[in-house]
């Protein structure tokens, strides 16, 4: 009766946190694409990939900020506070692309936006963990590694709504919107408490940055060679949405089926499942490698593929509360989020340096080899306990 009576409150409170996640996520998902069209078309489609790569970079600098000990005054701010301040960024970045002589405000604005994003990702569900029965952490997470690909599968969507009827210049009021709106459905009652006194702080010594990197890595790669696999291998450029969609829909069903079967061991040792998983995710890319001209093959594969990204997602999330003290999860979430950043910057530069050099099964290939030595450095330095 007693578990039955916690299922019911860890289900309602995650229910009530899933509003103010999805709130804050499909901003997220929505404003790289709408900045391209807004900013593309308004100004020139250079300064919308600055934008853009601004967005990247403020992900990127929360590893300097959570490591150091201004990583903790943050973590006083709260996450409501953070996300109040996200809010601003994002009405900054919707008032510079509809204000013209205030373009040159976009890129600080999107830089500030990454940056919250990444905190305010890691504040937030650091206000789920501390509500949670620890013994449903992991099937919880899991699930919201679920609800993270629905909320990426309805972005486009939204997106394409938009385009076909409103003005492209409007395109970002949408992700403003819901990111005022996150703050204000999250309410205060959801807010942990953060003592001053609270001691410690997140290092760079820790293998969960690497294997989130390393994920970061290989889905950055298939993202940015997809759509020239489809245009310039197989002459079937609308292969390339379709594959993103594979993904999505491969990892809704392998996050459920993991959800259903995998995490209901306790003993488990998560960052090891996040290294096989990985190595599952290379083999992936360099079957897609040499599957490149066959397209039933490499939808078999980006599917397949698909299906380990939400396992892998919720197990990194899981993996930072069992490495870390609860004061310091917000922070260890942030670094997740920063750590695959890292990754797919990786994967982005690589494939714009090598684009011209290697083949582009060749950078498949180098983007798995890459995660490969992470996952197998991480499995023979951390053997299975006997």
């Amino acid at each position: 009766m007693v578990d039955k009576k916690r299922n019911a409150t860890d289900r309602s409170t995650y229910l009530r946190w899933l509003l103010p996640a999805t709130s804050f996520r499909l901003p997220v998902a929505i404003l790289p694409l709408a900045i391209e069209y807004v900013i593309g078309s308004t100004a020139n489609f250079r300064l919308a990939s600055l934008v853009v790569g601004a967005l990247a970079v403020g992900e990127l600098s929360v590893v300097g900020i959570v490591t150091t000990p201004l990583g903790h005054r943050v973590a006083l701010l709260g996450a409501r506070s953070t996300l109040w301040l996200l809010a601003i960024a994002d009405c900054l970045l919707m008032t510079a692309s509809l204000v013209h002589p205030l373009l040159v405000l976009s890129l600080p604005a999107a830089l500030c936006s990454g940056a919250l994003t990444a905190l305010g990702s890691g504040q937030l569900r650091r206000t789920l963990t501390d509500r949670l029965n620890p013994a449903s952490l992991q099937r919880y997470l899991s699930w919201d590694a679920v609800a993270l690909e629905f909320a990426y599968l309805l972005a486009p969507g939204l997106i394409t709504l938009q385009v076909a009827f409103a003005e492209i210049r409007v395109l970002l009021i949408l992700p403003t919107i819901l990111a005022i709106l996150t703050p204000l459905v999250l309410g205060r009652a959801s807010e942990p408490a953060v003592s001053p006194t609270d001691s410690g702080r997140i290092t760079l010594r820790a293998w969960l940055w690497a294997l989130s990197a390393g994920e970061g890595l290989v889905e950055g790669m298939v993202v940015v060679t997809i759509v020239p696999i489809a245009s310039e291998l197989m002459h079937h450029a609308a292969f390339g949405a379709i594959s993103m969609a594979l993904l999505s829909i491969g990892s809704i069903i392998g996050g459920t089926i993991y959800t259903h079967l995998g995490t209901h061991s306790t003993t488990i040792i998560p960052q090891r499942r996040i290294a096989i998983l990985l190595l599952v995710l290379s083999l992936c890319l360099v079957i897609g490698a040499i599957a490149d001209t066959n397209e039933w093959l490499l939808a078999a594969v980006l599917f397949g593929f698909g299906g380990c990204i939400a396992p892998t997602n919720g197990l990194r999330t899981f993996a930072a509360t069992h490495s870390f003290e609860p004061h310091l999860h917000g922070a260890a979430f942030s670094m997740i989020y920063s750590s695959y950043s890292i990754g797919s910057v990786v994967a982005a530069i690589a494939f714009a340096l090598l684009d011209h050099t290697l083949a582009l099964g060749a950078l498949l290939v180098l983007a798995a080899l890459g995660t490969i030595v992470v996952a197998v450095a991480y499995l023979v330095t951390h053997p299975r306990p006997s």
